[in-house]
Parts: C-alpha cells; structure tokens; sequence
C-alpha cells in the first residue's frame, strides 16, 4: 500500500539540520518494509523558478524559489494544484502529511485534488495553539478532523490536540532517536568545584523568543556568579539565529564567558566538554535535545513543563520553575550536590529507528481497506 508522506519541514542542501527528525521517521518507516515515499516541498528566497529534482535519500522535490516566496509557502492551494498535475511518481493510496502548518493544510488540499484519505504526523510545539486560533484554527482544525488517525509525537502533545479537536483519534510515535552520535560519558563534576561548564542548545529564531529563554540561562549564570565570586561558569550555546546579537550583547553586558557556536550536528555538540545542560522553554512537544544530552550522560535542568514532569526528576535532572532566580537556585543545587545520569537507567530504546519504524509499518497494515479505510 503505497503511501505518500507529505513535508515543508525538511532538510535541505541549504539548511541541512531543518526537521531532521522528520526525515528519521520516513526512513525508519521504510527500513521496516513499509511502502512510503516522500514529498519535500522546498521553498525558499532567489530568481523565480519551479522544478521537480531528487533528493540523497529518493525523495520527490518540488523546488521553489521566489522573492515572495513566503507568501507562497504559506497559501499552498496553489502549490498544490501544481502537485495534483504533475507530480512525477506513483499515485499513493494514503497520504500521511507532517506538521500543521503549511503541510498539513497542504495535504489535506491534495488529498481532496486526488480523491484520497489521510492520516497525519504532529510536530511542532505551537500546534496547539494555532488550532486555537480564531483564522488559522479555522484552516487547519479540519486537517484533524478529516485524518483517520494523527499522530502526535508525545503524549503531552496528544492531550493538547485532542483538547482543541475533540473526537480526533490519536496514537503517540515518538520522534527516532540515532543514540550512535550521544556516547555515554560519564559526569565528573565534583562537589563545590571550582568551576562548572554549562551547555544550552536552542533555535536562536526570534519567532522562538517567547518559548526557548535562553536570556534566564544568561541571567541564572549572572546571579549565581554574583553569589560565588570565586566560581567560574562557562556557557556554550547550541543553536543560530536572529537573536544572537542581543543574547551577545546582554552576556556582555553581564560579564560572562560565552561561547556562541551557531549550528552544529548532534555528534559535534555531543563532544563538548560540559558538566550540565540547562533547558529554559515555556513550552515542548517532545523535547529531542533533553533525551540526547541524557543518553550522553549529560544531566540537564529544564522548566517544570507537562512535557517533562512525569519523569524528569533525579538522578535525570531537575525541574526548574519559571525565571532566571530559579534557574540559577537549580544550578547552585546542581554545582554543590552534583549528580551523574545513570547508563542504563532510561528506556531509550522505544525511540530507536527500528522500534518507530515496527509502529508506522504496523499502522499502516491495518489501514487496509478490508478493515474499511
């Protein structure tokens, strides 16, 4: 049965980290045996052009560059009429869409040009609140409606879908986790050492602002030197985008050692040499970056959200309310009774490719239509 998955999201030759958690699951889904084919509308600024291309892994690439090219991106009627009359490969008999925004609304609209049901992958932490939105709540509440089946990444993620569109069926797959970059090392640090490196790895995109705080990290840091004057504190930051020069400029103004390292794989940041992870968000659906700093050994303090307060707690890490005071109240805890994340103490392995890829597969051969799909 052949199946057509449906991302905006996707790494590109331009941005090779994008969404690449969306491209893991399509590949363990079809390392499984399932029959998934994959369809990356690509956007983005330059001369007008509009072309089909492949990509590294067999991907279906449409191609699309304009100066206005977000106000395309975020209208797909038309992009996808062009899809439902030229789209160079088999015709699927399900199309399973990524994200809401735009490829949810996208796919739904293809779905609809070529007669076909849907199912769909939930990603992004302001899902929730865009299906609450008084217009684009309007557009995509039916993206939900209309699936067969949805599928949020995590159970948190699932109650706030449901909770927006009552009625909708929802099976958590997690996000696959590739444990190979995140060897274990064990921590050791030791009590009231006389130093501590800290690491935060976080999208700087000023769209993000009000969800990853990396500026109470920053201010943490500032308070708990003012406490210990004698303590050196390091900060390395994981992450690029728009906010870096006022983040830079307020470190500054702070007095801190930072390390600003714009973008860089998991295998890269996983090889920095830090003692502890700090995690500053109002809000995550699934939170990758927190399970990959623990496989690695990496303990990690993060805000006391629904995301992670069922199991976040020591010897993991420790849930941290809201503003730098607590931020740094955590990381004074953490510098005076240090403790290491266990080896084997967390199920990792429900994340890896095979076990998400066992799950799609399973899904989709009871989609059969002889069990009335």
């Amino acid at each position: 049965m052949k199946v057509l998955w449906l991302a905006y999201w996707y790494p590109s030759a331009e941005v090779p980290h994008r969404a690449t958690f969306v491209r893991a699951q399509w590949l363990a889904a079809r390392s499984q045996g399932a029959d998934v084919d994959l369809l990356h509308i690509d956007f983005g600024p330059g001369p007008s052009s509009l072309g089909w291309t492949r990509g590294p892994k067999g991907e279906y690439v449409l191609r699309v560059r304009h100066v206005f090219w977000k106000l395309w991106y975020h209208t797909p009627w038309f992009t996808m009429a062009y899809v439902a009359r030229t789209f160079p490969g088999p015709r699927p008999l399900i199309l399973h869409s990524q994200v809401l925004l735009p490829a949810g609304l996208a796919g739904r609209i293809l779905a609809k040009r070529w007669g076909l049901p849907t199912v769909h992958t939930e990603h992004w932490t302001s899902a929730g609140a865009k299906l609450q939105h008084p217009f684009w709540g309007i557009l995509v509440r039916p993206v939900l409606r209309d699936a067969h089946m949805v599928f949020p990444v995590s159970d948190q993620l699932g109650a706030e879908l449901t909770a927006a569109v009552p009625g909708i069926i929802c099976r958590t797959v997690p996000n696959v986790m590739d444990w190979s970059s995140f060897p274990y090392r064990p921590g050791r640090l030791k009590p009231n050492a006389p130093a501590v490196r800290v690491l935060g790895v976080a999208n700087l995109n000023p769209a993000n602002a009000a969800q990853k705080r990396v500026e109470w990290t920053l201010e943490a840091i500032a308070i708990l030197q003012r406490r210990h004057p004698h303590l050196r504190i390091t900060y390395a930051h994981v992450g690029s985008g728009g906010r870096q020069p006022e983040l830079s400029h307020l470190a500054a103004t702070l007095g801190l050692e930072v390390q600003w390292l714009g973008s860089m794989s998991g295998t890269e940041w996983a090889a920095l040499d830090v003692d502890v992870m700090l995690h500053p968000t109002t809000v995550e659906t699934f939170g990758m970056v927190v399970y990959e700093a623990l496989h690695r050994g990496l303990p990690v303090l993060a805000s006391d959200i629904p995301a992670f307060r069922p199991w976040l707690l020591p010897p993991f890490g420790l849930l941290v309310a809201e503003g730098p005071e607590a931020f740094a109240d955590a990381l004074e805890q953490f510098w005076m009774n240090p403790f290491a994340v266990p080896q084997d103490g967390f199920d990792f392995k429900r994340f890896e490719a095979q076990e998400v890829g066992n799950q799609l597969q399973k899904i989709y051969a009871g989609l059969l239509p002889q069990n009335g799909f």
